[in-house]
């Protein structure tokens, strides 16, 4: 895959994710823009920090996150989790691909049982997306 083949498919994968209804901009997360997200108010407003600079709005202005930015792949993470419970989680199997799922988790302790979303994708971050998408 070239370069920018790989920079269309991240912009796609960017697009699909906050099209979903359990996206939201967090603390932490970089917009491909190079906006930092510092916080998020109770009243919907954000905080976000760019060239040495503080500002406030009420979304991060007209751009898509970084899925290459480590912090912000932990953020989409942690909204996967939100949706699906704690120990939802995204791992590779022996074939090779990126599975999501998780253990039953309840007052902290695991059930011993597990979910599988069917979700099996090439890489960890096409995984992370899909689970968003079919989010309840």
């Amino acid at each position: 895959m070239s370069a920018q083949q790989e920079l269309e498919e991240i912009e796609q994968l960017a697009r699909r994710a906050i099209a979903c209804k359990r996206w939201r901009w967090m603390p932490g997360m970089l917009s491909a823009k190079g906006l930092r997200v510092i916080q998020r108010d109770r009243d919907g407003y954000v905080v976000w920090y760019y060239q040495d600079k503080w500002y406030i709005a009420e979304c991060v202005p007209g751009t898509l996150p970084d899925l290459w930015d480590p912090a912000t792949l932990g953020c989409l993470l942690a909204l996967v989790r939100e949706a699906w419970g704690p120990a939802a989680s995204v791992s590779v199997n022996m074939s090779g691909f990126w599975a999501v799922g998780g253990a039953t988790v309840l007052s902290g302790k695991s059930q011993g049982q597990s979910i599988n979303l069917g979700i099996w994708k090439l890489t960890e971050l096409e995984a992370l997306v899909a689970a968003l998408e079919v989010a309840p």
